[in-house]
Protein backbone atom coordinates (compact mmCIF):
# COMPACT_ATOMS: atom_id res chain seq x y z
CA UNK A 1 0.00 0.00 0.00
CA UNK A 2 2.73 2.22 1.21
CA UNK A 3 4.33 1.86 -2.59
CA UNK A 4 0.99 2.77 -4.08
CA UNK A 5 0.74 5.72 -2.22
CA UNK A 6 4.00 6.52 -2.89
CA UNK A 7 4.06 6.54 -6.89
CA UNK A 8 0.79 8.44 -6.66
CA UNK A 9 2.29 11.37 -4.45
CA UNK A 10 5.09 11.20 -6.89
CA UNK A 11 2.52 11.51 -9.99
CA UNK A 12 1.01 14.46 -8.11
CA UNK A 13 4.15 16.19 -7.49
CA UNK A 14 4.50 16.35 -11.23
CA UNK A 15 1.63 17.85 -11.49
CA UNK A 16 2.73 21.03 -9.27
CA UNK A 17 -0.21 21.27 -7.01
CA UNK A 18 -0.20 23.65 -3.88
CA UNK A 19 2.62 22.43 -1.05
CA UNK A 20 -1.04 22.41 1.06
CA UNK A 21 -2.67 19.64 -1.15
CA UNK A 22 0.44 17.62 -1.09
CA UNK A 23 1.09 17.61 2.36
CA UNK A 24 -3.11 16.68 3.29
CA UNK A 25 -2.66 14.13 0.42
CA UNK A 26 0.77 12.49 2.63
CA UNK A 27 -1.33 12.75 6.10
CA UNK A 28 -4.46 11.38 4.67
CA UNK A 29 -3.45 8.49 2.85
CA UNK A 30 -1.45 7.20 5.48
CA UNK A 31 -4.46 7.91 8.20
CA UNK A 32 -6.55 5.54 5.62
CA UNK A 33 -3.70 3.19 5.04
CA UNK A 34 -3.49 2.87 9.06
CA UNK A 35 -7.17 2.60 9.57
CA UNK A 36 -8.69 0.01 7.04
CA UNK A 37 -5.30 -2.48 8.15
CA UNK A 38 -5.81 -2.24 11.87
CA UNK A 39 -10.09 -2.03 11.45
CA UNK A 40 -9.91 -4.24 8.75
CA UNK A 41 -7.07 -6.23 8.26
CA UNK A 42 -7.20 -5.25 4.77
CA UNK A 43 -3.55 -4.84 2.95
CA UNK A 44 -4.12 -3.80 -0.46
CA UNK A 45 -6.48 -0.90 -2.01
CA UNK A 46 -7.96 -2.97 -4.16
CA UNK A 47 -9.79 -4.40 -1.12
CA UNK A 48 -11.05 -1.25 0.36
CA UNK A 49 -14.63 -0.90 -0.57
CA UNK A 50 -17.16 1.90 0.05
CA UNK A 51 -18.06 0.50 3.06
CA UNK A 52 -14.69 1.12 4.82
CA UNK A 53 -14.39 4.47 3.74
CA UNK A 54 -17.79 5.61 5.04
CA UNK A 55 -16.38 3.93 8.47
CA UNK A 56 -13.71 6.28 8.37
CA UNK A 57 -15.31 9.27 7.79
CA UNK A 58 -17.40 8.35 10.91
CA UNK A 59 -13.59 7.85 12.70
CA UNK A 60 -12.52 10.69 11.82
CA UNK A 61 -15.82 12.55 12.70
CA UNK A 62 -16.11 10.91 16.10
CA UNK A 63 -12.78 9.31 17.36
CA UNK A 64 -10.05 10.45 15.62
CA UNK A 65 -7.76 13.25 17.76
CA UNK A 66 -4.72 15.54 16.60
CA UNK A 67 -1.31 15.61 18.38
CA UNK A 68 -3.06 17.73 20.85
CA UNK A 69 -6.08 15.68 21.40
CA UNK A 70 -8.28 17.67 19.57
CA UNK A 71 -11.22 16.83 17.39
CA UNK A 72 -9.90 17.29 13.89
CA UNK A 73 -11.84 20.39 12.18
CA UNK A 74 -14.59 19.68 9.98
CA UNK A 75 -12.73 21.40 7.42
CA UNK A 76 -9.61 19.12 7.33
CA UNK A 77 -12.16 16.05 7.27
CA UNK A 78 -13.50 17.64 4.05
CA UNK A 79 -10.19 18.41 2.22
CA UNK A 80 -8.48 14.89 3.54
CA UNK A 81 -11.90 12.62 1.90
CA UNK A 82 -11.31 15.18 -1.54
CA UNK A 83 -7.50 14.20 -1.47
CA UNK A 84 -8.58 10.11 -0.77
CA UNK A 85 -11.05 10.50 -3.87
CA UNK A 86 -8.29 12.09 -6.08
CA UNK A 87 -6.18 8.99 -5.07
CA UNK A 88 -8.93 6.34 -5.76
CA UNK A 89 -9.55 8.73 -8.66
CA UNK A 90 -5.92 7.84 -9.74
CA UNK A 91 -6.29 4.29 -9.21
CA UNK A 92 -8.95 3.81 -10.98
CA UNK A 93 -7.81 5.91 -14.39
CA UNK A 94 -4.25 3.44 -14.46
CA UNK A 95 -6.40 0.50 -14.39
CA UNK A 96 -5.20 -0.66 -10.86
CA UNK A 97 -9.50 -0.89 -9.98
CA UNK A 98 -12.76 -2.15 -11.24
CA UNK A 99 -14.62 1.09 -9.72
CA UNK A 100 -13.99 3.91 -7.55
CA UNK A 101 -15.59 2.80 -4.25
CA UNK A 102 -14.84 7.02 -3.06
CA UNK A 103 -16.98 7.83 -5.82
CA UNK A 104 -20.07 7.67 -3.68
CA UNK A 105 -18.74 9.06 -0.71
CA UNK A 106 -20.14 12.67 0.13
CA UNK A 107 -17.94 14.88 1.22
CA UNK A 108 -19.27 17.32 3.99
CA UNK A 109 -19.70 20.52 3.20
CA UNK A 110 -18.10 23.28 5.12
CA UNK A 111 -19.22 26.81 5.36
CA UNK A 112 -16.32 28.45 4.02
CA UNK A 113 -15.29 31.74 6.18
CA UNK A 114 -14.83 34.80 4.33
CA UNK A 115 -10.95 35.61 4.01
CA UNK A 116 -9.24 37.71 6.07
CA UNK A 117 -8.62 41.16 4.20
CA UNK A 118 -6.47 44.34 5.13
CA UNK A 119 -7.25 47.82 3.99
CA UNK A 120 -5.21 49.75 2.07
CA UNK A 121 -3.96 51.71 4.88
CA UNK A 122 -2.69 48.51 6.61
CA UNK A 123 -1.12 47.13 3.03
CA UNK A 124 0.47 50.28 2.99
CA UNK A 125 1.63 50.05 6.50
CA UNK A 126 2.94 46.36 6.23
CA UNK A 127 4.76 47.25 3.06
CA UNK A 128 6.60 50.46 4.14
CA UNK A 129 7.50 48.58 7.21
CA UNK A 130 10.49 47.32 5.00
CA UNK A 131 14.24 49.23 5.96
CA UNK A 132 15.15 49.71 2.05
CA UNK A 133 18.07 51.47 3.12
CA UNK A 134 19.86 47.63 3.56
CA UNK A 135 19.83 44.88 1.03
CA UNK A 136 17.31 42.60 2.85
CA UNK A 137 14.76 45.40 3.83
CA UNK A 138 14.91 46.49 0.21
CA UNK A 139 14.45 42.66 -0.90
CA UNK A 140 11.67 42.29 1.41
CA UNK A 141 9.83 45.88 -0.30
CA UNK A 142 10.10 44.72 -3.67
CA UNK A 143 8.84 41.49 -2.90
CA UNK A 144 6.30 42.89 -0.96
CA UNK A 145 5.13 45.04 -3.84
CA UNK A 146 5.07 42.43 -6.16
CA UNK A 147 3.04 40.03 -4.51
CA UNK A 148 0.27 43.00 -3.89
CA UNK A 149 0.68 44.12 -7.32
CA UNK A 150 0.29 41.04 -8.78
CA UNK A 151 -1.68 38.41 -6.38
CA UNK A 152 0.41 35.99 -7.07
CA UNK A 153 0.56 32.32 -4.89
CA UNK A 154 3.33 31.91 -2.04
CA UNK A 155 5.06 29.25 -4.59
CA UNK A 156 4.80 31.50 -7.62
CA UNK A 157 7.28 33.89 -5.85
CA UNK A 158 9.20 31.42 -4.44
CA UNK A 159 9.82 29.75 -8.14
CA UNK A 160 10.72 33.45 -10.01
CA UNK A 161 13.67 34.20 -12.32
CA UNK A 162 15.12 36.79 -13.70
CA UNK A 163 14.03 35.85 -17.36
CA UNK A 164 10.21 36.27 -16.09
CA UNK A 165 10.76 39.60 -15.59
CA UNK A 166 9.81 42.04 -18.34
CA UNK A 167 10.16 45.68 -16.89
CA UNK A 168 10.01 47.84 -19.90
CA UNK A 169 6.51 46.29 -20.71
CA UNK A 170 5.47 46.16 -16.72
CA UNK A 171 5.03 42.60 -16.80
CA UNK A 172 5.80 38.81 -15.21
CA UNK A 173 5.60 35.70 -16.61
CA UNK A 174 4.66 32.95 -13.94
CA UNK A 175 5.40 29.72 -15.64
CA UNK A 176 3.85 26.11 -14.68
CA UNK A 177 1.50 27.65 -11.68
CA UNK A 178 -1.22 26.04 -10.32
CA UNK A 179 -2.17 23.44 -12.93
CA UNK A 180 0.83 23.74 -14.89
CA UNK A 181 -0.59 26.88 -16.41
CA UNK A 182 1.80 29.40 -17.82
CA UNK A 183 0.01 33.21 -17.33
CA UNK A 184 1.19 36.85 -17.59
CA UNK A 185 0.36 39.43 -15.57
CA UNK A 186 0.77 43.52 -15.40
CA UNK A 187 3.19 44.90 -13.16
CA UNK A 188 2.76 48.56 -11.28
CA UNK A 189 4.62 51.45 -11.81
CA UNK A 190 5.29 51.48 -8.25
CA UNK A 191 6.31 47.40 -8.58
CA UNK A 192 8.55 48.03 -11.16
CA UNK A 193 10.29 50.83 -9.51
CA UNK A 194 11.12 48.97 -6.84
CA UNK A 195 11.67 45.86 -8.35
CA UNK A 196 14.57 48.25 -10.28
CA UNK A 197 15.78 49.56 -7.32
CA UNK A 198 16.26 45.83 -5.80
CA UNK A 199 17.54 44.71 -9.09
CA UNK A 200 20.55 47.73 -9.09
CA UNK A 201 21.68 47.80 -5.59
CA UNK A 202 20.54 44.79 -3.60
CA UNK A 203 20.52 41.74 -5.83
CA UNK A 204 23.67 42.16 -6.94
CA UNK A 205 24.92 42.42 -3.14
CA UNK A 206 23.64 39.42 -2.38
CA UNK A 207 24.69 37.32 -5.59
CA UNK A 208 28.04 38.59 -4.51
CA UNK A 209 27.83 36.52 -1.01
CA UNK A 210 26.75 32.99 -2.84
CA UNK A 211 29.57 30.33 -1.69
CA UNK A 212 31.40 32.95 0.99
CA UNK A 213 32.83 30.52 3.67
CA UNK A 214 32.23 27.20 1.68
CA UNK A 215 35.16 25.07 0.72
CA UNK A 216 35.37 25.11 -2.93
CA UNK A 217 37.78 22.98 -5.37
CA UNK A 218 40.47 24.83 -7.08
CA UNK A 219 39.41 26.32 -10.21
CA UNK A 220 35.54 25.31 -9.84
CA UNK A 221 33.18 27.36 -11.15
CA UNK A 222 30.27 28.55 -8.98
CA UNK A 223 27.10 29.18 -11.18
CA UNK A 224 25.13 32.18 -9.71
CA UNK A 225 21.39 31.51 -9.00
CA UNK A 226 19.01 32.54 -11.86
CA UNK A 227 16.23 33.43 -8.63
CA UNK A 228 14.41 36.74 -8.66
CA UNK A 229 14.53 36.57 -4.58
CA UNK A 230 17.44 36.09 -3.02
CA UNK A 231 18.65 35.31 0.47
CA UNK A 232 21.65 36.48 2.58
CA UNK A 233 23.64 33.56 1.19
CA UNK A 234 22.82 34.46 -2.32
CA UNK A 235 20.57 31.38 -2.75
CA UNK A 236 16.84 31.71 -3.68
CA UNK A 237 15.05 32.98 -1.18
CA UNK A 238 13.11 29.43 0.72
CA UNK A 239 9.50 28.69 0.32
CA UNK A 240 9.79 29.00 3.71
CA UNK A 241 11.91 31.95 4.64
CA UNK A 242 9.09 34.02 2.90
CA UNK A 243 6.31 33.01 5.19
CA UNK A 244 9.01 33.72 7.72
CA UNK A 245 9.71 37.10 6.45
CA UNK A 246 5.90 38.35 5.65
CA UNK A 247 4.98 37.35 9.24
CA UNK A 248 7.92 38.85 11.26
CA UNK A 249 6.66 42.07 9.61
CA UNK A 250 3.21 41.46 10.31
CA UNK A 251 4.27 41.53 13.73
CA UNK A 252 5.87 44.25 13.87
CA UNK A 253 3.02 46.25 12.03
CA UNK A 254 0.40 44.36 14.28
CA UNK A 255 -1.71 42.90 11.88
CA UNK A 256 -2.71 39.52 10.88
CA UNK A 257 -1.43 38.87 7.19
CA UNK A 258 0.36 36.13 5.74
CA UNK A 259 1.75 35.06 1.94
CA UNK A 260 -1.67 34.91 1.17
CA UNK A 261 -3.03 37.84 2.66
CA UNK A 262 -1.41 39.77 -0.07
CA UNK A 263 -3.57 37.67 -2.90
CA UNK A 264 -6.76 38.17 -1.21
CA UNK A 265 -6.11 42.23 -0.73
CA UNK A 266 -4.96 42.34 -4.65
CA UNK A 267 -8.28 40.54 -5.60
CA UNK A 268 -10.70 42.46 -2.81
CA UNK A 269 -9.46 45.91 -3.44
CA UNK A 270 -9.49 45.39 -7.37
CA UNK A 271 -12.84 44.67 -6.84
CA UNK A 272 -13.71 47.66 -5.10
CA UNK A 273 -11.93 49.48 -7.45
CA UNK A 274 -14.71 48.51 -9.82
CA UNK A 275 -12.28 45.74 -11.91
CA UNK A 276 -14.20 43.30 -14.24
CA UNK A 277 -14.09 39.94 -12.25
CA UNK A 278 -13.09 38.36 -14.83
CA UNK A 279 -10.34 40.11 -15.38
CA UNK A 280 -9.28 39.24 -11.69
CA UNK A 281 -9.99 35.54 -12.37
CA UNK A 282 -7.21 36.21 -15.19
CA UNK A 283 -4.66 38.05 -12.87
CA UNK A 284 -5.26 34.89 -10.22
CA UNK A 285 -5.04 32.23 -12.62
CA UNK A 286 -8.05 30.59 -11.33
CA UNK A 287 -9.50 28.02 -13.94
CA UNK A 288 -13.41 28.29 -12.77
CA UNK A 289 -15.00 31.91 -11.50
CA UNK A 290 -16.82 30.63 -8.90
CA UNK A 291 -13.05 30.12 -7.18
CA UNK A 292 -12.61 33.80 -7.79
CA UNK A 293 -15.40 34.53 -6.17
CA UNK A 294 -14.40 32.92 -2.91
CA UNK A 295 -11.49 34.97 -2.91
CA UNK A 296 -13.25 38.18 -2.72
CA UNK A 297 -15.37 39.62 -0.94
CA UNK A 298 -17.56 42.79 -0.11
CA UNK A 299 -17.92 44.35 3.28
CA UNK A 300 -20.85 45.77 4.75
CA UNK A 301 -19.38 49.45 4.02
CA UNK A 302 -18.98 48.65 -0.08
CA UNK A 303 -22.72 47.83 0.24
CA UNK A 304 -23.86 51.46 1.29
CA UNK A 305 -23.60 53.32 -2.25
CA UNK A 306 -25.52 50.44 -3.97
CA UNK A 307 -28.12 50.72 -1.59
CA UNK A 308 -28.22 54.19 -1.51
CA UNK A 309 -28.92 54.08 -5.61
CA UNK A 310 -31.56 51.61 -4.56
CA UNK A 311 -33.21 54.21 -2.17
CA UNK A 312 -32.92 56.93 -5.01
CA UNK A 313 -34.58 55.75 -7.35
CA UNK A 314 -37.49 54.68 -5.73
CA UNK A 315 -38.25 58.45 -4.68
Amino acid sequence: MNATVSAYLTDLEARRPSRSRRNQSRHALDLLSVWVREAHRVDDWRSVTESHLWGFLVYLQRDYRTAQGRRVKAASVQNWLACIRGFFSWLQERGRLVYNPAARVLIPKVERPLPHVLNEEEVARLIEMADTGTAIGLRDRALMEVLYATGMRHGEAHRLDLYDLDLRARRLAIRAGKGLRDRIVPLTRNAVYWVERYLITSRPELAERWGRGRRRRPNRMVAASPALWLSVGGRRFSYQMIAQVIREYAEATGVKATVHTFRHCCATHLLRGGADLRHIQQLLGHDRLDTTVLYTHLEVEDLRPSLAMLESGRR
